[in-house]
């Protein structure tokens, strides 16, 4: 027996109280009762106060603290079930397992992409294969193409940044497979509308800052992309709920382990907590490291993606989409240089600059009597506007734009060089508004609406020419812009502001737009604006201004009654289905038939406006021209030798009874092809206006080079991506044969843009786009 039983029994014995706890629990221990009372309370009870604070009333707090939480009480009643048991015992995914299945989907993430951007496989919902297998089955013969290699590089890279982010393997897939559905299916629908993928500028679209947001993005899904569209969700909802179950499945909830509660409780938490927060910051700099190297053809690690067959076309977008893969080109636009270092760059080369074309607007103003700002001119950007028979393989019996074509043989017209197909309405506008060409910039700056005019402390355009002339008396009437659609759009809002406009009359501003009722046609589909319905807007605002004896005005109209989509608005009472004597053989061409027939309103409209501003005394004139052809003829648009004529739009120039140059007509010469950067020298030129430095040089470019934009496949391409230029006869000039002259216009053009755009606007202030005072 130990000594200290031995005294227990002792102190027993002589009758000591304090000793006979100690003696219960030793019998008790002997007797095997362990579950009554426990060794240490044995020990406690020995001790001699251990009676006096047994004896003590415990306070009610302590009684409170001891009980147990109710839900952590059913928890361990749970853990006692069964199905806990069970459950409990369910597999730890392996990062074996983890691995196999990310490069599974990297695979399959790449040959989506890679569908996304062949333009002759399309989804066929009546097709016995499903989604899965039609887009699989011709893209894994191409997974060992150039394409698919550097598109693998940025899939890598984001599929880690999710994983890690999260800290859920199961969770992460489900984010990356739901982003490469997403991009892959919206870039094949905007490829097929508008011949380009997905680019940076498109999420100011989705954000509101550039476009609208989902409800606006929505509307531009067609109904031959809607089944499309619908399959995709719901692949894309069981993709969802099945990685969902999975990482309930797995047993290793975390993808890298760590407590946030106890950072330091061992050597194992410390490393994981430290590459739970550097493993996705070190993605993220991997990411926009290779986005750096995409967009850097100086960057070393450039020769390495060359071997792999990395080869930019970026004046090309959905060309470059197709060779190197939809989310490298997205990657290499993401860090955008609108131009290329000018070394001569100073402010004594653009004195010397201004100074050559001052001497020039001198000479053209002397043979001039008119003042520009004395007009009223309004700029109208008829959305999409374009003479369908002059498409290939298209014909209507039927002319869908008779009083159209009838003014070009009494004012000035022609046909405009479009940059874009079936979008890039902004770029166009941009070119007009401020007389710069998109083929002077980098090959990355692709929307300078969102790109350049947003960060530009300020920025030149023609309508401040009629500010000037108006002065702070008339501030709020001087220049004004007409939209019927969102302000955001583009970032037009805040760019108009920029501009110096007072007012862009949206559907959304304040006040909005006086005149912007969607248009219903015969058979009841509701659509967007008339161009009737727009025109109301310019037509009383001239009025107004006229009545109350307002100097004359800028304005600019943007329409949207032809945007796409073309849902069949007309039915039975579209009578260009019955004249339509386009081929069979062309899939199209019913919605062709139903966009004649929006040209045809367009013609009236634009008709009976022009009657009213001829009512008006006062001097007007309209500059109206079409920015691009709608994206709807895909079967022209697959043959490559169709490119040019496919990015040729009506223009025409008109002067009003009022106008002393209400009869006039340009020659052929300065007409008949152009690019709406000269559309205002252009008008300075019909009305016989005076004209800044900065127009005079605008001027003599065009009798050079009557119209110029990005490269425009007109059967060959060029090796360098150089820009198209015409001649007045619509042939594409070789640059080698160009006039010494012309070379000299083009580098000083070039070097004007420069300074506008990324220099230190050292010509605003030299008073290079003034106009000389009456």
């Amino acid at each position: 027996m130990a000594a200290g039983n031995t005294y227990a029994l002792h102190a027993a014995s002589s009758g000591d109280p304090l000793a006979m706890p100690a003696v219960a629990n030793h019998v008790t221990a002997r007797n095997g009762d362990h579950d009554n009372v426990k060794p240490s309370a044995a020990r406690k009870a020995a001790h001699p106060r251990a009676g006096v604070q047994n004896a003590a009333p415990q306070p009610t707090g302590e009684k409170n603290s001891r009980r147990v939480n109710p839900v952590t009480r059913q928890w361990r009643r749970f853990k006692e079930t069964k199905f806990y048991e069970i459950w409990n015992k369910r597999p730890k995914f392996s990062y074996g397992a983890y691995t196999v299945v990310f490069i599974a989907m990297v695979i399959l993430a790449t040959m989506f992409l890679w569908w996304s951007t062949n333009t002759k496989l399309k989804y066929d919902p009546a097709s016995e294969l499903n989604f899965l297998q039609q887009v699989t089955g011709d893209a894994y013969h191409y997974l060992s193409s150039a394409s698919c290699y550097l598109n693998m590089i940025a899939l890598v890279l984001i599929y880690l940044l999710l994983v890690t982010l999260v800290n859920r393997f199961w969770v992460g897939t489900a984010l990356f497979g739901a982003f490469v559905m997403v991009f892959a299916v919206a870039t094949k629908i905007k490829i097929t509308m508008r011949s380009e993928p997905i680019i940076p500028s498109d999420l100011g679209f989705l954000s509101g800052g550039g476009g609208g947001g989902a409800g606006d993005v929505a509307s531009f899904v067609t109904d031959d992309s809607r089944p499309l569209v619908n399959t995709a969700i719901a692949w894309l909802v069981w993709f969802v709920v099945i990685c969902v179950i999975l990482q309930c499945v797995d047993k290793r909830r975390a993808f890298i382990y760590c407590s946030w509660r106890h950072p330091i409780a061992g050597p194992k938490n410390i490393f994981g907590l430290i590459c739970r927060i550097l493993a996705p910051i070190v993605s993220v700099l991997l990411l926009i490291s290779y986005a750096g190297v995409l967009s850097n053809p100086q960057a070393p690690q450039r020769k390495t993606l060359s071997k792999i067959g990395y080869s930019p076309t970026l004046w090309n977008v959905q060309q470059d989409a197709e060779t190197n893969g939809a989310l490298t080109t997205f990657l290499s636009l993401t860090r955008v240089k609108a131009m290329e270092d000018e070394p001569e760059y100073s402010q004594a080369a653009m004195q010397q600059i201004k100074n050559r074309y001052a001497q020039a607007a001198d000479e053209i103003n002397a043979q001039r009597s008119q003042n520009l700002t004395d007009n009223t001119v309004v700029m109208i950007l008829s959305e999409s506007f374009s003479d369908p028979n002059r498409v290939p393989n298209v014909h209507f019996g039927a002319d869908p734009m008779p009083n159209i074509r009838a003014l070009g043989q009494t004012t000035t017209s022609g046909l405009m060089l479009s940059p874009g197909y079936g979008g890039g309405t902004a770029n166009i506008e941009f070119q007009q508004m401020t007389g710069l060409n998109m083929a002077n910039f980098s090959d990355t700056l692709l929307s300078p609406y969102q790109q350049l005019v947003a960060t530009r402390p300020k920025f030149y355009s023609f309508n401040q020419m009629w500010n000037e002339h108006c002065g702070d008396e008339y501030s709020t009437s001087c220049s004004i812009g007409y939209h019927p659609f969102k302000q955001f759009f583009y970032l037009r809002g805040v760019n108009y502001k920029k501009f110096g406009f007072s007012h862009l009359y949206t559907l959304d501003s304040d006040p909005k737009i006086a005149h912007g009722e969607a248009y219903v046609g015969p058979n009841g589909t509701k659509t967007e604006v008339s161009d009737e319905e727009a025109y109301k807007n310019v037509v009383e605002e001239i009025r107004t201004n006229t009545e109350q004896n307002k100097p004359s005005q800028y304005i600019q109209l943007i329409t949207m009654q032809n945007h796409a989509p073309y849902p069949d608005l007309y039915g039975s009472e579209n009578e260009f289905h019955g004249v339509n004597e386009t081929p069979d053989t062309v899939p199209e061409r019913g919605i062709i038939a139903t966009y004649a027939k929006n040209v045809q309103r367009t013609d009236e409209a634009t008709a009976n406006f022009l009657n009213e501003l001829d009512g008006i005394d006062k001097p007007i004139t309209v500059v109206f021209y079409g920015d691009h052809l709608p994206g709807i003829y895909n079967t022209a648009n697959a043959d490559k030798n169709n490119a040019l004529t496919l990015h040729e739009t009506n223009y025409f120039i008109w002067s009003n009874r009022a106008s002393a140059s209400h009869d006039v007509k340009l020659p052929e010469s300065d007409a008949a092809y152009t690019s709406s950067n000269y559309f205002m020298t252009q008008a300075a030129e019909h009305m016989n206006a005076r004209i800044s430095p900065y127009l005079a040089l605008l001027d003599e470019l065009h009798a050079e080079v009557p119209a110029m934009s990005r490269s425009v496949n007109a059967g060959v391409w060029s090796a360098k991506g150089e820009p198209t230029l015409l001649d007045d006869n619509g042939e594409v000039i070789d640059t080698n044969t160009l006039s010494s002259k012309a070379k000299q216009l083009l580098a000083d053009y070039k070097m004007i843009q420069y300074d506008m755009s990324v220099g230190k606007n050292y010509l605003m202030d030299m008073g290079f786009m003034d106009i000389p005072k009456q």
